[in-house]
């Protein structure tokens, strides 16, 4: 049940603020155009996944510098061994996703037609689907950097 809640999280999450947002546009007539401050969320947005896209970058250069660890020997043994890779890549694609279409409502924001309002519900929805992803692989450095090999110490007693 934890794998698949892990698995399917992302999606749900991006669900739910969807939800919200059409529940804040229905209800409360706040959408794109005209919750106060929202061009400063986008830059925002722009900028923690210009932060969270480097730190993959990083990320990744450390997983293969951890090839040979006992972390990463036991993981290639487990049967989550293919979960890594899938995580990765679509952590690492919804973060792009995110990137571009952030941009381009930083553009978008500026008009009032229809279809604005599709990509507006899809881009509150890849904003879920990627704030998940990036829990979920920060949760991950996480435990490769504290369960890969750790330093055994001898313990003098006095």
């Amino acid at each position: 049940m934890k794998r698949i809640l892990f698995k399917f999280l992302p999606l749900l999450t991006g669900l739910v603020i969807v939800g919200v947002a059409i529940f804040f546009k229905s209800k409360l007539k706040l959408d794109y155009q005209n919750i106060k401050g929202f061009r400063s969320v986008l830059e925002s947005i722009v900028n923690f996944l210009s932060i969270v896209i480097g730190f993959y970058s990083a990320f990744y250069g450390m997983i293969i510098s951890m090839q040979k660890t006992k972390f990463m020997r036991t993981l290639a043994e487990s049967e989550y061994k293919n979960e890594l890779p899938k995580l990765l890549i679509w952590s690492l694609v919804s973060a792009f996703l995110c990137l571009i279409i952030t941009i381009s409502m930083q553009i978008l924001v500026n008009y009032k037609f229809t279809f604005i309002y599709y990509i507006y519900f899809f881009w509150c929805f890849i904003v879920g689907v990627f704030i998940t992803y990036a829990f979920q692989t920060s949760l991950l450095s996480i435990v490769m950097i504290f369960e890969s090999d750790p330093v055994k110490k001898n313990k003098i007693s006095v």
